[in-house]
């Protein structure tokens, strides 16, 4: 980040971009980049050091974010993996995870990830890596109409 005063901007589009793809019960709703600066760049979990992007030359085709853990300080979130979709199938995926995986090796005993149940390919990926399946949440809805 240090490297591209570009960075912020280019992060953003990359989230938006990959968020579009991310099953969910409603749809996706774009998230301005003043949002998506104070929720995620200045959050204090998150682990800057840890986010890992993928570049094409300069441009940002993958990412994967770190959060700490709050009730535990010697473990870590894996939040967003993900891939712009003319990049995906090439182990870019993998590669980002394994990068998270080394840093958190450093000086934390844990590292947890989520993924719906319906994202087989990310779902894949995290049982190759290695994580375990906790107990899950079940969404429910009734139609009131």
């Amino acid at each position: 980040m240090r490297n591209d005063p570009a960075c912020y901007g280019k992060l953003h589009a990359l989230v938006q971009a990959v968020s579009e793809d991310i099953p969910r019960p409603e749809r996706f709703t774009p998230v301005s980049f003043e949002q998506w600066s104070a929720f995620e760049m200045k959050s204090p979990n998150l682990v800057p050091q840890g986010y890992m992007i993928a570049k094409d030359g300069d441009k940002y085709v993958g990412m994967s974010t770190v959060w700490k853990a709050q009730k535990d300080p010697k473990g870590l979130y894996q939040g967003l993996t993900g891939v712009l979709r003319d990049y995906r199938g090439r182990g870019i995926a993998v590669a980002l995870k394994l990068k998270v995986i080394e840093f958190a090796r450093n000086k934390y005993e844990k590292l947890k990830t989520w993924n719906d149940s319906t994202n087989a390919p990310m779902l894949g990926i995290n049982v190759k890596l290695g994580f375990k399946r906790e107990v899950g949440w079940i969404t429910l809805e009734k139609s009131l109409a």
